[in-house]
């Protein structure tokens, strides 16, 4: 698992992407020709303070390493944090993590 570091390549993301939306995150995936999976995550001032939106970054790497084999090959995906995502338990996160990368593996 690589992470998206350059303001480009998440632009890249932004422009050409297949949008999927949970309660709690966004997914924007664009699929590549190279064969690894690439991750970025947003999560702007709307979820909270600076110590709620590191948590929450935590709180996404954490379920990354956990879960890999969810991880699809050939893609870049961008997870946004939503709003809600501040408030939210562990389980619920994990819950739509889930869900969401089960949706993107079709």
């Amino acid at each position: 698992m690589l992470s998206i570091t350059s303001k480009r390549e998440y632009q890249n993301v932004y422009k050409e992407n297949i949008k999927t939306e949970g309660n709690l995150f966004i997914f924007l995936k664009k699929k590549i020709l190279e064969d690894y999976f690439a991750v970025g995550i947003v999560v702007s001032k709307k979820v909270g303070n600076a110590v709620i939106r590191n948590k929450v970054k935590r709180r996404i790497r954490a379920f990354l390493r956990e879960h890999e084999e969810l991880h699809p090959t050939g893609v870049k995906l961008v997870i946004v944090a939503k709003p809600e995502a501040g408030t939210a338990i562990w389980q619920k996160i994990k819950d739509d993590l889930i869900q969401l990368f089960e949706i993107i593996q079709k």
